[in-house]
């Protein structure tokens, strides 16, 4: 076992709270205008992880959800983010164990392609629940903007040949560029092969690299106008949903479904309560509007939209907020009961800074319900 008990623990709550196996921290080197490897300090509060083994990626097995239908190996989300799986010598020998292990689950790998190599293709295509997570980004010419070491034949080399999952496009701000784009995937058969192709939004934070925030702010200020074209001619295609507005409706659904649901279950934990009992929503800037015309009727519940103040940039979904956010901005009044997001938390209870829920109980003096 190559992890020591620190870095295990890491290991073990990344695996636990996002289903992802980080097996590396090695900085890939690409240079991705996203990479939040040297910008955000928060990440630093996590050990690096070495290149673990075998034995590591066992134990890491007891984690995943047995409810979930995946299993990513490489980047986490706050451990080892940002490497790239293929980097890992073992990685062709993790798969292949991966997928003998969970049968009935999706084995995957978030990857730009960058460093898989050709002639394992087909070892790739014999494993029949292996699929690649492949970051396109663009294939236009933005490209090499935003990810100097793009590949760009290996990439072609990929969606012509590699056992392809999902397919990750970035709206770059020029809706000519998401056109061609979706034509030659579309031209390549890729939207056969894959679950789904989505188009995210580019996302900035306050630490971002100042090339990011450009490109992020002209993607912001035209998303709306890509979306409405998106889902006229292509809408098998899928979106991310930065805002819960109806703009958005149509083409992920997902994202309104989740937020009805959670609606639903508040109202329900809401009308069980004795009367008059004082309930405030704590809404990040996602669902906020959204969740404030669903309780309009509720006169003993008010909606407080938490900005992000800890990240900035253009954040604005539950998992990234957190008590020090929440304090400095939620000074109720009357605050019996307080309604946070499940997605502030980890798998051990945890916010973003490594506090538990119950400091904030204590800090507000105020029983917290996740939901």
């Amino acid at each position: 076992m190559v992890l020591n008990d620190e870095q295990f623990n890491a290991f073990r709550m990344e695996i636990a709270t996002f289903g992802n196996i980080p097996i590396l921290s090695k900085y890939c080197g690409i240079g991705c205008v996203f990479c939040k490897v040297h910008t955000d300090s928060y990440l630093g509060h996590y050990p690096k992880i070495p290149m673990i083994d075998v034995d590591d990626l066992l134990k890491g097995f007891a984690y995943i959800n047995p409810k979930v239908n995946y299993v990513r190996l490489g980047a986490g989300v706050l451990v080892a983010p940002h490497t790239d799986p293929f980097l890992h010598p073992k990685i062709y020998d993790f798969i292949k164990i991966a997928s003998n292990y969970f049968p009935q689950k999706k084995i995957t790998t978030v990857t730009t392609g960058a460093y898989i190599q050709e002639d394992k293709v087909d070892f790739l295509n014999s494993i029949s629940n292996y699929g690649i997570d492949l970051s396109l980004i663009t294939m236009q010419e933005q490209r090499e903007a935003i990810i100097p070491r793009s590949e760009r034949e290996r990439t072609m080399y990929l969606l012509k040949y590699a056992p392809l999952n999902k397919c990750t496009l970035m709206f770059t701000g020029e809706l000519d560029e998401i056109k061609r784009d979706l034509e030659l995937l579309h031209e390549l058969d890729v939207h056969k092969k894959v679950r789904q192709i989505l188009v995210r939004r580019m996302e900035h934070t306050a630490t971002s690299q100042d090339r990011l925030k450009v490109l992020s702010q002209s993607c912001i200020d035209k998303y709306e106008d890509c979306i409405s074209w998106v889902k006229q001619n292509y809408p098998d295609v899928i979106y991310t949903v930065p805002i819960l507005a109806d703009v958005y409706r149509g083409g992920n659904n997902e994202y309104f479904i989740d937020a009805d649901e959670r609606i639903a279950k508040q109202k329900s934990i809401i009308t069980n309560l004795p009367k008059n009992t004082c309930v405030n929503l704590i809404c990040p800037k996602s669902g906020y509007q959204y969740f404030t015309e669903a309780f309009k009727y509720m006169p003993n519940v008010k909606t407080n939209l938490i900005e992000n103040h800890l990240y900035g940039g253009s954040v604005s979904v539950a998992g990234l907020l957190n008590h020090q956010d929440i304090r400095e901005q939620f000074k109720p009044t009357s605050n019996d009961i307080m309604i946070l997001p499940n997605e502030m938390y980890n798998a051990d209870g945890k916010d973003l800074l490594g506090e538990d829920l119950c400091e904030l109980e204590r800090y507000y003096n105020s029983k917290i319900i996740l939901g």
